[in-house]
């Protein structure tokens, strides 16, 4: 890569630093190729060198990025784990790291909507402007209000049956609507739809009603926006429990 100016490094360093901190984890190239390293388990070799040194050459030179494009990648790595159960949760953290680097780099962007602050702003605000319109938010705290029922039923019987109901990680808006109430259903049964559950609930009910329909959001982002929310429960939990009430 020839012709980097040095105000470029400085930003880029910036930028690293930035999600360092947010995250507690050091960022760095190593968590794109994750991502951007073999379409298959099973191939020998990389086959998608092309993809990752053209997104490298775009961190330092400028360049704008697909952020359709960089979820399509994501979710086929998450979801690869999620189905083996293994690291589905380090591989999203690795997904947000690298979505808040791009950003703060302005290499991708999200459209700015004025919303209603909320118990939970210090989050959205926190992980940058992907959260910043009602579909995204709702989405998001359903997937914080899954891991929590996911959890209970790993605690209580050491198995996740619930997880079957995701549909592999490929769930389209309907799918999303209708698993709400399935996820409160489910809480019920086990007697832990607490105070704690249902503020999530509810502000997840009512950013998907503030929505409507047709959101004409791509497949891999409506299941990105999920999981980041599967990653962020422990964050949100801490929000709306107390250290003697969380669980």
């Amino acid at each position: 890569i020839e012709d980097v100016l040095p105000s470029r490094i400085k930003k880029i360093f910036e930028a690293k630093d930035a999600v360092d901190s947010t995250f507690g984890e050091e960022f760095n190239f190593g968590k794109i190729r994750t991502f951007f390293y073999k379409s298959d388990d099973e191939k020998r070799n990389s086959d998608l060198d092309k993809y990752f040194l053209e997104i490298v050459d775009s961190v330092f030179k400028g360049k704008k990025l697909d952020f359709s494009f960089l979820t399509k990648f994501f979710m086929k790595t998450i979801r690869r784990e999620f189905i083996k159960d293994s690291f589905y949760l380090p591989r999203i953290k690795d997904a947000m790291m690298c979505t808040s680097f791009f950003e703060k780099l302005n290499l991708i962007s999200f459209k700015e909507v004025l919303m209603e602050q909320n118990i939970f702003e210090t989050i959205f605000t926190k992980y940058g402007k992907s959260l910043n319109n009602s579909a995204t938010r709702g989405i998001f705290l359903l997937g914080v209000l899954t891991q929590m029922l996911i959890n209970k039923q790993s605690s209580g019987r050491d198995s996740k049956p619930f997880m079957k109901k995701l549909k592999s990680l490929r769930m389209e808006e309907k799918d999303i609507k209708a698993l709400l109430p399935k996820v409160v259903n489910k809480l019920e049964e086990y007697d832990s739809f607490d105070k704690g559950k249902k503020i999530i609930a509810q502000e997840a009910s009512r950013y998907l009603l503030e929505a409507g329909h047709c959101w004409r959001i791509p497949i891999d982002e409506i299941n990105f926006y999920f999981v980041c929310g599967m990653n962020l429960s422990e964050e949100i939990a801490n929000i709306v429990y107390s250290k003697e009430e969380k669980g």
